[in-house]
């Protein structure tokens, strides 16, 4: 596989205050080879927490091998408690997601970490879109590979890690409400 550029996109005042972690960048293109990687990956920041992410896509099938939903809150010092809410198998909305999936959707918006700092077989902890991903699973054990988005956020500490997976259950949140 070609190796493509890492291209930073950071603001002005921010460039000279943030290490990009090139490494965790270069092993996460090697490990789930998304479609960017073959051109130009973009690193992003969220400022106000100064976590690094990009948005990308990646395959179904390197989506499911690689992800997983059980994912501590705090891996260091609160294992037990997880970032994703109970799959909910028999709400209409999972319902329709899961035929959409299968119908060839390709779907945006989950939200993962890459890091292999625990669970190392599965690098990418999907912290919003759990539901999305469950569907993307099991469209892909009906032979449905497609292609999805995520926002991959990369070298989280912990505080960046628990902002974002409030963030991204919170957006998860208010969109549920909206649909009720």
């Amino acid at each position: 596989m070609k190796q493509g550029i890492i291209k930073p996109v950071l603001p002005v005042d921010l460039q000279t205050q943030l290490s990009i972690p090139e490494a965790l960048l270069s092993n996460f293109i090697e490990i789930c080879q998304p479609s960017e990687s073959a051109d130009v990956l973009h690193v992003f920041v969220d400022a106000r927490t100064s976590a690094l992410y990009s948005e990308c896509h990646i395959s179904a099938v390197k989506l499911a091998a690689l992800a997983t939903t059980d994912v501590p809150l705090d891996p260091d010092d609160q294992p037990e408690y997880r970032a994703n809410r109970e799959i909910v198998a028999d709400h209409v909305a999972f319902k329709a997601m899961k035929t959409d999936a299968k119908g060839r959707r390709s779907f945006s918006n989950i939200v993962a970490e890459f890091t292999t700092e625990f669970d190392p077989e599965h690098p990418l902890k999907i912290i919003g879109g759990q539901h999305r991903f469950e569907a993307i699973r099991e469209a892909l054990d009906e032979g449905i590979n497609e292609v999805h988005g995520l926002k991959v956020y990369f070298g989280l500490t912990s505080e960046q890690r628990l902002d974002a997976q409030l963030i991204s259950n919170t957006v998860i949140a208010e969109i549920g409400r909206a649909h009720v």
